[in-house]
C-alpha cells in the first residue's frame, strides 16, 4: 500500500487500521484530509478489506482539532477571493451556495470532475487556501461516510472540532473511558461554526435539540455522556480498548459486502430524499443483493437451517436467535464465502 506522510496502515484479518501521525497532538490538516481521501479511494477497490478503522497513532491522542494556523489563514484568503464581500450580499450568497451545491453534486456523479476541482483548488492554494481546505475536507468526510465498507472511529484520546465532525461520518464510534478523555464541538467559543459538516450531521445523528445544545454551549462530554446522547457507540477501558474494537471489527467483517454497501447507500441517500424515492433506492439495492453469489449462498444456507431446525427438527425446535447465531458460525460463513 502507498506510503503517506501522516498516515500509517496495518491490516489485521479483514480490517485495515489507519493511524494518524501529526505530533504533538494530531492537529488535523488539509493535507491529512487529502491523504486520507486518497487512501479511501484505494481501500474501496480492495475486496480483502471489509472494515476500515481510523485511530490516533500517538498514545492517548486521537485528533485534537483542526489546525488553528490553517483556519486563521482563511481570514485573509477569503478577502483575496472577495468571498467575505460576496457572502454578505443576499444575491451573492444565494448564487454561491447553489453553485457549491451543484459542484458537490457533479463531484458525486463524476469522479473525474472531483479530481479536477480538487486539483484546481490545490493549484490556487498558494494564492488562497480557503477553497482547497473546504473542498478537500468536505470530500474526505463525505468519502468516509459513503464508503462501501464498515467504518469505525477508534477514539483513543480527547477529540474536538474537526475530529468530532469527522467521527460523525463513521458507522461506529468507540472511546476509551478511564483516562479522562472528552469529546466536544467548541467552535462557538472562538466565534465560528463547525465548518466540516457538524451543523448538518450532528442533528441527524443525535437529534436537533441535543446537537444545538452540544454546539452552542461548546461543552465537553465524557464518554458516558457521549454514549447516552448517541454520539458514540460504546466505550471501554484503555487496557481492553484495542482488543474490544478488533473483536467488533472481526464480527462486522463477516457481513456480506454487497448488503453492507446497499444498506449504507439506502440510509444515506434516503435521509436526503422523499419516502417514495427512498423506496426506489431500496428496490435497486434489493435487486443488486439478490444478484450477488454470496447472498445466494447465504439464502441457501438459511433455507437449510430452517428446514433442519424449524420445519423438520430431529429434536427441540430452534429459536430465531439460535438460527441467526448459526448463520454467523465459521462453518456456515465458509460455505457462504466459498469461491
Amino acid at each position: 500500500m502507498k506510503q503517506y506522510k501522516y498516515l500509517k496502515t496495518r491490516q489485521v484479518n479483514g480490517t485495515l487500521w489507519v493511524e494518524i501521525h501529526n505530533p504533538p497532538v494530531n492537529f488535523l490538516l488539509a493535507d491529512i484530509c487529502e491523504e486520507l481521501h486518497q487512501l479511501i479511494r484505494d481501500v474501496e477497490k480492495d475486496q480483502h478489506i471489509r472494515v476500515f478503522i481510523l485511530t490516533g497513532g500517538i498514545e492517548d491522542t486521537y485528533i485534537f482539532h483542526f489546525s488553528i494556523p490553517e483556519l486563521k489563514n482563511i481570514v485573509n484568503d477569503n478577502k483575496k477571493l472577495m468571498l467575505d464581500k460576496v457572502f454578505h450580499t443576499r444575491l451573492g450568497a444565494f448564487l454561491l451556495q447553489y453553485n457549491q451545491t451543484f459542484t458537490m453534486w457533479m463531484m458525486d456523479k463524476f469522479p473525474w470532475y472531483e479530481r479536477f476541482i480538487l486539483s484546481l483548488t490545490k493549484k490556487l492554494r498558494g494564492f488562497s487556501s480557503t477553497l482547497f481546505l473546504l473542498f478537500q475536507m468536505h470530500r474526505c468526510y463525505y468519502a468516509i461516510e459513503r464508503m462501501g465498507k464498515i467504518t469505525i472511529a477508534a477514539i483513543n484520546g480527547s477529540c474536538s472540532g474537526g475530529g468530532t465532525e469527522m467521527g460523525a461520518c463513521f458507522d461506529f464510534r468507540f472511546m476509551i473511558d478511564d483516562q479522562g478523555f472528552t469529546i466536544s464541538q467548541p467552535e462557538v467559543l472562538v466565534g465560528i461554526v463547525p465548518g466540516g459538516g457538524g451543523n448538518t450531521r450532528l442533528p441527524r445523528l443525535i437529534g436537533k435539540a441535543k446537537a444545538l445544545e452540544f454546539m452552542l454551549t461548546g461543552d465537553t462530554w465524557s464518554p458516558e455522556e457521549a454514549k447516552r446522547n448517541n454520539l458514540i457507540t460504546d466505550h471501554f477501558p484503555k487496557k481492553d480498548f484495542h482488543a474490544k474494537v478488533q473483536d467488533f471489527a472481526d464480527r462486522m467483517s463477516k457481513r456480506i459486502p454487497v448488503a453492507v454497501r446497499e444498506i449504507k447507500k439506502t440510509v444515506h441517500e434516503g435521509m436526503e430524499a422523499s419516502l417514495m424515492h427512498c423506496l426506489s433506492i431500496e428496490m435497486g439495492g434489493t435487486v443488486r443483493c439478490f444478484a450477488n453469489r454470496h447472498t445466494q449462498n447465504a439464502l441457501e444456507e438459511y433455507v437449510r437451517i430452517i428446514r433442519d431446525r424449524i420445519e423438520e427438527p430431529k429434536g427441540k425446535r430452534g429459536t430465531i436467535a439460535e438460527n441467526l447465531a448459526l448463520m454467523q458460525s465459521e462453518e456456515v460463513l465458509g460455505r457462504i464465502f466459498k469461491d
